[in-house]
């Protein structure tokens, strides 16, 4: 059974739950017990324990940015320095985006959709988990449309079979533009994304290979997006572990798919 976690304590959890419930495809996905929708007290992010019957989390969150601009975005948690990472669901990633992206649009909704590189926990639960959030500021959590938008991706999530490719993603900022578009365009599926700020080694490149669902055929890298030490601990990475890896760049010169 796949899980959707909506904290109590949190606004926007509370509005994609309320929307989930309106929607006429979540319902018959949770009639068929396929699907459950679980409310809780405190913060996703130190979230430690599931229902035993639990194969996959997706957390419906509120997402907090300085900026204050409206957002729409997914992620996979983990703390990249302490090569503590939770186990990533590139598919349930993939369409999770795309689903944000068509809902935005035909609700006529302001907010920037993105992925988010991987940040904060929970990191050691045993079935993988994805985050999906509205931001940034109260105003925005509480915004109904914004709440159907993150509901509809939600149960799009949940979704199998589609013909993809796992990619573990390196390079470029929090937000990282340029996998977003490669998710976005291709079906290259991004599980962990490990960003330019952050600290990443050889054995971090590998907890994430392993803790990603179904494995990973693709190392992808935002070129300009990494420093000298960051590209080489990739390609050593890639080549110690036998994962092609490939240049962002040359993805985005692919047809669309």
């Amino acid at each position: 059974m796949k899980l959707v976690l909506a904290s109590k304590d949190d606004p926007a959890a509370r509005n994609m739950a309320s929307r989930l419930l309106e929607l006429e495809s979540a319902e018959s996905l949770i009639a068929s017990g396929r699907v459950r929708l679980v409310r809780f007290s405190g913060e996703a992010t130190e979230l430690s324990r599931l229902p035993e019957d639990a194969e996959e989390v997706i957390v419906a969150s509120r997402h907090v940015a300085e900026a204050g601009m409206p957002s729409l975005t997914v992620h996979v948690p983990g703390k990249i320095e302490e090569r503590r990472l939770a186990i990533a669901s590139p598919g349930t990633i993939w369409r999770a985006l795309r689903a944000l992206v068509s809902a935005r649009d035909e609700l006529g909704l302001p907010h920037n959709v993105s992925l988010e590189a991987t940040h904060h926990g929970p990191c050691e639960l045993s079935v993988p988990v994805t985050f999906v959030e509205i931001g940034s500021s109260s105003e925005h959590w509480s915004d109904p449309r914004a709440g159907e938008a993150a509901a509809r991706a939600i149960i799009a999530a949940v979704g199998e079979g589609d013909d993809l490719k796992n990619a573990l993603c390196f390079g470029g900022p929090h937000y990282a533009p340029r996998h977003t578009e490669i998710a976005l365009r291709t079906n290259f599926a991004p599980g962990h994304i490990f960003p330019k700020y952050s600290s990443f080694d050889g054995p971090a490149i590998e907890t994430a290979v392993a803790r990603t669902a179904g494995g990973v055929e693709l190392f992808i890298l935002d070129w300009k997006g990494l420093n000298t030490e960051q590209r080489a601990t990739c390609l050593e990475a890639a080549a110690k572990l036998g994962v092609k890896a490939v240049q962002a760049g040359k993805l985005l010169r692919q047809p669309k798919v």
